[in-house]
C-alpha cells in the first residue's frame, strides 16, 4: 500500500533541507575562503620567483587591461630593474588559462608558469610541462605556434592534439611582451 503524504508537508521538508545544506556550504566557505585567498597569493608570488629568477623584489604596477590582469617589475639585490613579470589569462579550450610571464630587458621570453587551467586531461593540460612551456624560454615576439618541425626564435611547437591550448598561451605570452614593451619596459617607474 502507498501513503499519500501532503504536498505541502514535503515541499517544507525538501526547503528545510535545503536551507541547512546552504547555510552549511556558506559557513564552510568562510572557513575556507581566508586561506584559499593566501593560497592563491603564495602561489602567484612563487610563479613571479620562477619566471624571473634573478629578481629579489617585485613592485605592483598596477595595471589591468584585457587578458592582463597584473605586471610586476622585478628589482635585483642591488635595486636595479631585471624584467617583469605579467599575470595573463588568455582563453583555451577549457576557459582560461593563468599563465605568469616572465619578461627580460631585451623583451625575450624568461620564462612562463601556468598556475592554474582548466584545460581537457591528458592533452591541454600538458600546458602545464616544461616540455612545453619551455620552449618560451629565450623566444622574442611576436612568437608564433607551428605544429611540427624546428622552431626558430619566435616559434614553438603545439602540444599534440591541444592546439587550441598552445595557441592560447602564445597568445598570453604575446599580450604580457606587448604589455611591456607599451608601457616602455617600465623604466619610467
Amino acid at each position: 500500500m502507498q501513503k499519500n503524504e501532503n504536498p505541502l508537508v514535503l515541499s517544507a521538508v525538501l526547503l528545510v533541507i535545503s536551507v541547512i545544506v546552504a547555510l552549511l556550504l556558506a559557513f564552510t566557505n568562510s572557513i575556507t575562503e581566508n586561506k584559499i585567498a593566501k593560497n592563491t597569493i603564495k602561489e602567484q608570488e612563487e610563479a613571479r620567483q620562477q619566471v624571473l629568477a634573478s629578481a629579489v623584489e617585485f613592485k605592483d604596477l598596477q595595471l589591468t587591461q584585457g587578458m592582463v590582469k597584473s605586471v610586476y617589475q622585478g628589482v635585483d639585490k642591488n635595486g636595479a630593474v631585471c624584467g617583469w613579470c605579467v599575470s595573463v589569462t588568455p582563453s583555451g579550450y577549457g576557459g582560461e588559462i593563468d599563465l605568469m610571464v616572465g619578461i627580460s630587458l631585451d623583451f625575450k621570453v624568461s620564462g612562463v608558469k601556468v598556475v592554474s587551467n582548466s584545460e581537457t586531461a591528458g592533452l591541454g593540460a600538458k600546458c602545464t610541462d616544461s616540455t612545453f612551456s619551455g620552449q618560451f624560454a629565450g623566444k622574442e615576439a611576436p612568437v608564433s605556434v607551428i605544429k611540427n618541425g624546428e622552431p626558430d626564435n619566435s616559434e614553438i611547437v603545439a602540444i599534440t592534439g591541444a592546439t587550441i591550448t598552445s595557441t592560447a598561451v602564445t597568445e598570453g605570452v604575446n599580450a604580457a611582451i606587448d604589455t611591456v614593451k607599451k608601457i616602455g619596459g617600465g623604466q619610467n617607474e
